[in-house]
């Protein structure tokens, strides 16, 4: 008996992840965006740069340039492994730059400067890719989903310099970083609850057994 393999057209398509799975390493990568500029400021040297003693050229290498390589090399992990575990790897990212933060926030020198930053870029990295890792597999809104973050990263990098300004003026640049450590936190709840919610609607439902066969 000849049996029809199924064609392209009979295959069912592979759902794409829901919408809302986005939120949590969504807001890890905004924190990480903010992050990137928080230590300059458009009106002239940064608090940070002036409390640490740095020149110019030590804030770019230590401050940005470590920064970018660090999430360079975090991006292509979260990228490749965030469709298929998102919460596993946004909350080990999170953690990282909860650690990162932390450290710049006490930082006594500029060479654990340089240390906090670059673990805050591999944080930030990662969040960044899995981010445009799910974004990419959504079945519907797309491309809304994509001005959306795209609109929204490029405002956190913009405004941050202005916020990091404010708050360092008025009180101390490390403030500045306490209050990004209390928002890592609470990135860090967020992600575990969505991927709590996302691992309770992936459980397979109970098949009913089949009654037997009555004589």
């Amino acid at each position: 008996m000849f049996v029809p393999t199924p064609t392209h057209h009979d295959q069912q398509p592979t759902a794409g992840p829901p919408w809302w799975l986005v939120i949590g390493p969504g807001f890890a990568a905004l924190i990480g965006l903010f992050l990137l500029t928080v230590i300059y400021r458009f009106d002239g040297s940064s608090a940070l740069q002036i409390e640490l003693g740095m020149s110019s050229q030590s804030l770019l290498l230590s401050g940005l340039v470590a920064y970018l390589v660090a999430a360079a090399i975090a991006f292509p992990a979260g990228l490749l492994l965030g469709a298929r575990f998102p919460t596993s790897v946004t909350v080990p990212a999170l953690f990282l730059m909860l650690l990162g933060v932390v450290l710049v926030a006490f930082v006594p020198s500029s060479g654990l400067l340089l240390v906090g930053r670059v673990l805050n870029g591999l944080g930030a990295g990662a969040a960044i890719g899995v981010t445009v890792a799910l974004i990419r597999r959504l079945q519907s809104g797309r491309g809304a989903a994509t001005g959306a973050a795209a609109g929204v990263g490029v405002l956190a990098l913009v405004i941050a310099p202005f916020l990091g300004g404010l708050l360092s003026d008025a009180f101390s640049f490390r403030l500045v970083y306490v209050v990004a450590a209390l928002f890592v936190v609470v990135a860090l709840v967020v992600t575990g609850v969505v991927g709590i919610v996302a691992l309770t609607k992936a459980k397979p439902q109970a098949r009913p057994m089949p009654y037997p066969p009555q004589a």
